[in-house]
């Protein structure tokens, strides 16, 4: 009997479960954490801001907060997705992975998945919870302006003229910084986020520099055309996509070429 050694959709379902359940402390102890930290930042800007609150005044938009939670998100999603290979990092962890009854592609779609999707479901739960936590312990601390603490309006955030873009934009960075740190950890399982960091800070240095070099040579930099708004999110949706999808697929090559001794 034929089997589909490539991808099997009972099989990979069997696979997402043993993702899910098998190490669901650590998956529960993360997202702990995960709202602790959101929590803690979320009420102490609330107690911050309703101190200060007149009853009935309006209480503006709150630009900080939103960047606050992208900051916050960013350095979360980087965090988790360095342990994309966790499993990975002693000799009886690589064993038990590399023998379970699973493609390489199931194995590495189950990880991309728990590092991303399911990253993203938490990390939204996990602020809802945070904001909730604020409404109740501002509603009690100041009770004068109670009616007027409320929830993060997203309803401001999703029908603002440019939504979409920024959207766009945030995801396509997100999917790229992400992708980057899912390929460090496919190279270093051991101390991922310490090596890609290191790797990137180099990265950036080396780029700094040629732009130093370039800069020397020709005494000054001439912009030959003009991008709009929309072009340049454009362009950078764009880059940040191809360049997901590319660290992606050399990360699942690289997965591919996994081996019981690591010699990195």
């Amino acid at each position: 009997m034929r089997t589909n050694q490539f991808f099997d959709v009972r099989r990979f379902g069997m696979m997402c479960r043993r993702e899910l359940l098998e190490p669901w402390k650590t998956h529960l102890l993360r997202f702990v954490a995960c709202y602790a930290v959101l929590a803690v930042i979320v009420v102490g800007y609330g107690m911050e801001t309703y101190n200060h609150l007149s009853p009935g005044t309006p209480l503006e938009y709150s630009h900080a907060l939103m960047q606050f939670f992208m900051v916050i998100f960013y350095a979360m999603g980087m965090l988790f997705a360095s342990s994309f290979m966790e499993r990975m990092k002693t000799k009886t962890g690589r064993i038990a992975f590399l023998i379970t009854p699973a493609s390489a592609f199931e194995k590495y779609l189950s990880r991309w998945l728990l590092v991303t999707v399911v990253f993203i479901v938490a990390f939204a739960i996990a602020f809802g919870l945070a904001d909730l936590t604020k409404v109740l312990v501002c509603r009690m601390l100041y009770s004068n302006v109670a009616e007027q603490i409320t929830f993060v309006p997203w309803s401001e955030v999703f029908t603002h003229p440019y939504a979409g873009w920024r959207l766009g934009v945030v995801a396509s960075s997100f999917c790229f910084l992400q992708s980057l740190f899912v390929l460090g950890s496919v190279i270093w399982p051991k101390n991922a986020w310490i090596k890609t960091c290191a790797a990137l800070i180099v990265i950036l240095l080396l780029h700094v520099q040629a732009v130093m070099v370039v800069y020397q040579v020709r005494g000054s930099f001439h912009r030959g055309f003009y991008l709009t708004d929309e072009d340049m999110n454009r362009l950078v949706i764009g880059v940040g996509i191809v360049w997901a999808v590319f660290n992606w697929t050399l990360a699942y090559f690289r997965f591919k070429e996994s081996e019981i001794i690591n010699r990195w």
